[in-house]
């Protein structure tokens, strides 16, 4: 029977018992009758009546009876974590209306609402009384028990190798483009498949000489600040990084005339192209939206950088706030340690019922440190740069292991203008002499050997025949040096130095292999242990840079292009991302020439000749396309270890996606 009859029959029971005895034979002699009618015609009194203290007041005034007044008070819901929200409602039964109400929600609050919500903010067990007053001055009250737990926060610690800067206008390593991902939204969003999706931009067109693009933006978006992300926003947001000039700069600063480009209107905004850029729509993948008026308010004169009229672009202040829409937002950040942040709750986008309260990137990548952090609970992911051993014990301790395409490539950076290694053949000596297979089979395990001078997965990689281990090849190529003999007999004059990443064991092991590779065609190596702050400065002066440095380094976005401008285009030659000094401007004409092809097959087809020469011209080992691998707890649940990477640096950790359940 429908809950509106039971509660009448309630009610009508209640009147028998306390009206006289003529009206009770009555009532009993016709409930069925009236009973019955009341279902038939619950439609009609439903659209009537509204609600249920309507139909019951109803019935009790037809049947001409006076009943006291009494109070049905519920709630919903009466348990949860805090903060828990509850709906309260009252439904008043009998004496004279108009009614007015009192409730006390048993913190010390109260509230004369009819039907408040009250969130209750502390743990605890809580007895909520509403009192109804009739207009003749009587009352009644009804009690609901609200219990509220504490809150378990689902916390994210990950680990990472330092140093990490926030700014998306600074940044552009591994730790400082996963902060991007989570604290910032970027034009257009990264799949699984290497293209890009509609994300800020919910669609665009270009003209058909490639050179207009115009986008058009959602209006849903709200940056932390609270103000409403607009296209001026976006076209700032290029300006500032093109003008700032470091980070993901490298990929719109050649092309964009922010002179030209312009908003239309509020969610409308064109980029102009000074030339055409085959790759434009999936860079913009790096493109971070930041809050013009934020950044505005937090520019510092006179500071210690100046990009006149306007001062430092908040460049001071966003090394350690953000200035985003995206899921999450800055809470604390010590440069030298972490970048906390927590979940961002008026996000405009879908995040997982589980996603974390809060994320904390931590400065590790200390083997010791991050196992004795994992097996006490006190991290949840791991760095990806813990040696194979420790992954295998964790592994053997109860915690989750997976792996994913980094799409990156494990190189050693070779110096081509510092002696011996200015000479091609020295370098494809070295290349010939590489154990490539014991790098694979004994320290990085089951990771693929290179096929390419860039990851085989990225769009336009073409497949090459490789350096692999061949002495006989390589005492052909150093004899055909200008520093032979020489360099046999006395090697020592020769020695090259290879620094390997403090931050990074396993790499130790790789560069040990690389010098007794060496030490058998007669060449003597140096093996030093840099940490990567050192490495990154050291990369930046051609004087200082060693003869190796031994770098991972990833696509930017998933073509091949990328990689082939950061490795080997004289723009990026004072970066981390290189150490070889190519500074050959026949290569970097080439380059350029390619990533403004818009036709995709011919791009790819000069992708193919640009490998090609640069295998030949031997700047680098290209030693295996990196799977990244980390060890978990297992109440995490990572899509990109399981099966749903993005092939785009920074994009596998992300706040939206990775869901928390602690145990209990």
């Amino acid at each position: 029977m429908n809950s509106k009859i039971e509660m009448a029959i309630i009610v009508l029971l209640i009147i028998a018992i306390i009206t006289p005895s003529a009206i009770t034979a009555y009532m009993i002699g016709t409930i069925n009758e009236r009973l019955a009618t009341l279902d038939e015609n619950l439609g009609t009194l439903d659209e009537k009546l509204g609600d249920i203290e309507t139909l019951l007041n109803t019935i009790i005034s037809g049947l001409n009876v006076s009943v006291p007044l009494s109070v049905i008070g519920s709630a919903t819901p009466t348990s949860g974590g805090v903060v828990l929200a509850v709906s309260f409602k009252i439904t008043p039964i009998g004496g004279t209306s108009p009614y007015s109400f009192e409730w006390d929600f048993g913190d010390g609050t109260i509230s004369i609402e009819r039907a408040p919500t009250h969130e209750y903010t502390t743990a605890g067990t809580y007895t909520a009384t509403i009192t109804v007053t009739d207009d003749a001055g009587a009352t009644a009250s009804d009690t609901i028990a609200v219990t509220v737990t504490s809150a378990v926060t689902k916390l994210l610690r990950v680990g990472f190798a330092w140093p990490t800067f926030i700014d998306p206008a600074v940044g552009s390593d591994y730790s400082s483009s996963t902060a991007f991902t989570n604290l910032y939204d970027p034009l257009v969003f990264p799949t699984s498949t290497g293209e890009v999706k509609p994300w800020i931009a919910e669609s665009w067109t270009t003209s058909l000489d490639g050179l207009n693009w115009t986008f058009t933006l959602r209006d849903d978006v709200t940056f932390h600040s609270g103000r409403q992300l607009k296209a001026d926003d976006v076209l700032f947001s290029m300006e500032r990084l093109i003008t700032i000039g470091e980070g993901y700069a490298y990929l719109f600063s050649p092309y964009v005339d922010v002179n030209a480009s312009k908003v239309i209107d509020d969610h409308t905004v064109q980029f102009t192209l000074k030339k055409t850029f085959g790759p434009f729509l999936t860079t913009l993948e790096r493109l971070y939206i930041v809050d013009k008026e934020e950044v505005m308010d937090h520019i510092v004169q006179g500071g210690t950088y100046d990009y006149p009229p306007n001062g430092d672009l908040a460049r001071e202040w966003l090394l350690t706030h953000d200035a985003g829409s995206g899921p999450y937002k800055v809470t604390d950040v010590v440069l030298e340690d972490h970048v906390y942040m927590d979940r961002f709750h008026d996000y405009w986008s879908e995040m997982k019922t589980d996603s974390p309260d809060e994320i904390r990137m931590l400065a590790l990548a200390v083997p010791t440190t991050e196992r004795t952090m994992l097996l006490k609970k006190e991290l949840e992911i791991s760095s990806q740069w813990l040696p194979e051993e420790v992954l295998e014990a964790l592994s053997n301790a109860g915690l989750a292991s997976g792996s994913y395409a980094g799409g990156d490539m494990f190189y050693f950076m070779m110096h081509c203008r510092k002696p011996p290694l200015d000479d091609v053949h020295v370098r494809r000596a070295l290349a010939y002499a590489m154990d490539y297979e014991a790098v694979v089979d004994e320290i990085y395990l089951d990771n693929p050997l290179a096929q390419c001078v860039v990851p085989i997965s990225l769009g336009g990689a073409t497949e090459l025949t490789m350096y692999r281990r061949d002495l006989t090849a390589a005492m052909e190529e150093l004899q055909q040096s200008k520093y032979w003999p020489d360099i046999g007999d006395n090697p020592e004059n020769y020695e090259i130095e290879v620094d390997w990443c403090a931050e990074v064991p396993a790499e130790e092991g790789v560069a040990l292999l690389f010098a007794e590779s060496a030490q058998e065609i007669g060449l003597k190596v140096k093996v030093v242990k840099t940490p990567w702050g050192k490495m990154i400065v050291d990369m930046a002066d051609q004087d200082l840079s060693p003869h190796v440095e031994t770098v991972f380094v990833a696509a930017h976005y998933a073509e091949a292009g990328a990689l082939l401008e950061t490795r080997y285009h004289s723009k990026a030659a004072a970066t981390w991302e290189q150490n070889e000094w190519l500074l050959n401007e026949t290569l970097d004409a080439m380059i350029e020439d390619a990533l403004s092809t818009c036709d995709m097959t011919e791009r790819y087809q000069k992708y193919a000749e640009l490998e090609q020469i640069i295998l030949d011209l031997c700047p680098s080992l290209f030693l295996f396309d990196h799977l990244v691998k980390h060890s978990y707890q297992p109440y995490v649940i990572w899509p990109s270890v399981l099966g749903e990477s993005i092939p785009v640096m920074g994009y596998n950790i992300d706040g939206r996606m990775i869901e928390v359940i602690p145990p209990e």
